[in-house]
């Protein structure tokens, strides 16, 4: 008598699905888990930044006063722009995944948050600041706030390099909140330490959903991993595509007086982040549709609360 093959077997044994969805489409980019949100009322967030002071001068005895220019300022406009998708179910497939266990819809509307999460995230690093594409670093950063000269063939990271890149951030009278650097970046940034002899320091962030995650530090500010920023740069920041080169960040989270720093702007009338929205049923088929999006931007309320260093080749 032969013996049951293990190809007929297999016909009759259900083999254990894991329950859920293993994440493999991961990028990394802890900051933002801390960026701040600001909402806004009306048409767009406006935002006065300073172009000249009044003049002043020193007067001597009996002299005439000439300092009379007045300020003149520059208004900036913030609006929001859109993200987002549709997440469609059919009926008899969202029935069958029911029967075994399986919430398909609930599946869907998961993977779609995370692709508008992901464009969030990419818009911060490489938005070209044309709607409906959103601002970012890129498209924000004053033409003053460039770091270390020009480079047409690139340079290797350096200290003297990141302390030029620090000096050029005011908005809080030299305070800095952040860096910014892609991996490559990062692993660069160590081997400099160690090189010195160095540990490489790190400080701990506690994250929305109550875990911690260390970073690494220099001068005491974080330094925040970001793969979304573009490793194709041209020469000089000049495009984030046709090239081999890449920025470092700095720069300061505003305080809530829309004066200082950047941030994640949405209107007031709309939660920050990213909205569920049940649409229905589609009129001509047997779908349910579920709409995910979410109404935001990225704002950077003055021009000395970021600075880019450019040209960096590892």
């Amino acid at each position: 008598m032969a013996t049951q093959t293990l190809a007929q077997a297999a016909k009759l044994i259900n083999n254990e699905i894991v329950q859920g969805v293993a994440e493999d489409i991961i990028t990394t980019n802890p900051v933002w888990n801390v960026i701040p949100w600001t909402g806004y009322e009306g048409q767009a967030l406006l935002v006065n930044r300073e172009n000249a002071l009044g003049d002043a001068q020193h007067l001597a005895v009996g002299g005439t006063i000439t300092a009379k220019a007045a300020a003149t300022f520059t208004q900036v406009p913030f609006s929001a722009t859109t993200t987002i998708g549709d997440a469609e179910m059919n009926g008899l497939v969202q029935a069958q995944s029911s029967a075994a266990g399986v919430d398909q819809l609930a599946v869907e509307i998961s993977s779609k948050a995370k692709s508008v999460g992901r464009l969030l995230q990419t818009g911060i690093a490489t938005g070209t600041g044309s709607a409906p594409a959103m601002n970012s670093l890129h498209s924000l950063v004053d033409a003053a706030q460039f770091a270390g000269g020009t480079s047409a063939g690139g340079r290797a990271l350096s200290f003297a390099l990141l302390d030029g890149l620090l000096n050029l951030v005011k908005a809080k009278d030299g305070e800095v909140d952040w860096i910014m650097m892609p991996s490559r970046t990062l692993q660069s940034y160590k081997s400099l330490v160690r090189a010195l002899g160095g540990i490489n320091e790190t400080m701990t962030f506690t994250m929305p959903n109550g875990t911690t995650r260390n970073v690494s530090v220099y001068e005491g500010i974080p330094i925040f991993q970001n793969d979304y920023l573009s490793v194709v740069e041209t020469a000089n920041g000049a495009a984030i595509t046709g090239g081999a080169l890449t920025s470092v960040w700095a720069g300061v989270w505003d305080d809530g007086t829309q004066k200082v720093g950047v941030s994640m702007i949405h209107p007031m009338g709309v939660p920050a982040g990213i909205q569920v929205e049940q649409v229905g049923v589609a009129e001509t088929k047997d779908e349910s549709i579920v709409r995910v999006k979410s109404y935001s931007n990225f704002a950077s309320f003055n021009r000395k609360g970021i600075a880019r260093l450019a040209s960096i080749n590892n």
